[in-house]
């Protein structure tokens, strides 16, 4: 059936490597933001924002958030690179 066009479909990888992507340089930039205000803020600056609900959670979980958020990124990168051959449609035996 040489009229059929052989479809491609997209990786799904791609589209999950976005938000995934996003979520941790949100992480990333509001915990070195943190850290940072820790570190180089006066006594009364740094105090301001002990209790600010984000810098808590941070403070808390945000290393364990932001490693979580790298290990999912390699897996979707990973399963990206590893299936991508497969969802473009390439067809090696033909070649």
């Amino acid at each position: 059936m040489a009229g059929k066009k052989n479809k491609k479909w997209k990786n799904p990888f791609y589209a999950l490597l976005i938000p995934v992507g996003a979520a941790f340089c949100v992480t990333a930039f509001a915990y070195g933001f943190m850290a940072f205000q820790q570190v180089n803020a006066g006594r009364s600056t740094a105090m301001q924002n002990v209790d600010h609900p984000l810098h808590s959670w941070l403070n808390e979980y945000g290393t364990t958030a932001i490693l979580m958020e790298l290990a999912i990124l390699a897996v979707l990168t990973v399963g990206a690179i590893a299936t991508d051959s497969w969802w473009a449609g390439d067809d090696h035996d033909n070649a």
